[in-house]
């Protein structure tokens, strides 16, 4: 079990903050992940200068960390009980917000068995002192108020966190694939499939599955006539000569690999602007499984390329 205790006022005390890792659980799926993390909070009393100091736990919030890395801010928790009338812990949840990006560099860092810091914040009560011969029962009348924190680290298995807590997390359920925009080349060309993209997806959720399809052409298509504006020729010489001036260094399998993907997706998409009329209707030759799987691969194309070209400026 991880402790750590409250400091209240840069006073250190008694009270103590305890967690077990193995309760600690992912819920939400992909739509709303948050890690629940429960605390068994015990406020003691105080004795200062012969005299006992009681404390209430007003408020309570938490922030998670992985190193100097902030996670997570918990949804702030109002203590219901004004006052503790013993010292017996309270069982509180933390439940931290969490989303993709930061499951994915969580996992990034993570090797093993995983660290977390939590770090608390509190509002307390102070009530009156009383002598250490009074009997301590709730108090309601308040002196004063003040800030407590504390912090605890604690770790969580590998079993556990692989085990239990992604899948509630529903990671690895979905992936969302990052556009990078090189600085320094030619940007605007990502953000130009940025745009087409979303216009991609806009037809996407109408339905009109042609159009979301032709918009992926676009996209393919920028990368040749933006690095090479005046190559009036059809567009798989254009790729070749892209990848020979501007990728030089993709060779073998990797070049092969990545001409023919681009020269694929450019020559089913352009079916959505020039269509087929022998067997199906041109108006409706692409259905949503296909414009859902077009979409993703011309996604992970531009990301690739996006990648590569960020090689060559940096020299690695």
């Amino acid at each position: 079990m991880a402790k750590g205790y409250f400091s209240v006022s840069g006073w250190s005390t008694q009270s103590e903050v305890s967690l077990e890792a193995g309760e600690v659980i992912g819920i939400g799926e992909p739509e709303y992940p948050r890690l629940i993390i429960p605390l068994e909070v015990a406020l003691r009393p105080e004795e200062r200068d012969g005299k006992i100091k009681v404390y209430s736990l007003l408020w309570l919030q938490s922030g998670l960390y992985i190193g100097d890395t902030k996670i997570g801010d918990s949804f702030p928790q109002p203590i219901a009980e004004y006052s503790w009338p013993d010292v017996r812990s309270r069982r509180i949840t933390m439940e931290i917000p969490l989303d993709f990006y930061r499951l994915k560099r969580i996992e990034e860092r993570r090797q093993d068995d995983i660290r977390f810091q939590l770090l608390g914040f509190a509002l307390v009560a102070e009530h009156p002192s009383s002598s250490p011969n009074e009997q301590q029962e709730h108090r309601r009348d308040v002196e004063g108020f003040a800030a407590a924190q504390f912090e605890i680290y604690f770790d969580i298995p590998q079993s556990h966190w692989v085990g239990e807590i992604l899948p509630g997390l529903g990671y690895g359920r979905f992936e969302l694939i990052e556009v990078p925009i090189p600085e320094g080349i030619v940007p605007e060309i990502f953000h130009k499939a940025l745009q087409e993209l979303k216009e991609a997806q806009r037809y996407f959720i109408q339905g009109d599955y042609d159009k979301a399809v032709a918009h992926c052409r676009n996209v393919v298509d920028l990368i040749p006539r933006t690095y090479l504006p005046n190559d009036k020729r059809p567009f798989g010489p254009k790729i070749q000569e892209f990848l020979g001036q501007y990728l030089p260094f993709i060779s073998g399998s990797k070049r092969k690999f990545l001409e023919t993907m681009v020269n694929s997706v450019w020559g089913t998409c352009s079916d959505a602007v020039h269509p087929q009329t022998d067997s199906v209707s041109p108006s409706n030759y692409f259905n949503r499984a296909d414009a859902e799987a077009i979409r993703l691969v011309t996604t992970a194309l531009i990301a690739y390329v996006g990648k590569l070209l960020k090689q060559r400026e940096s020299g690695q």
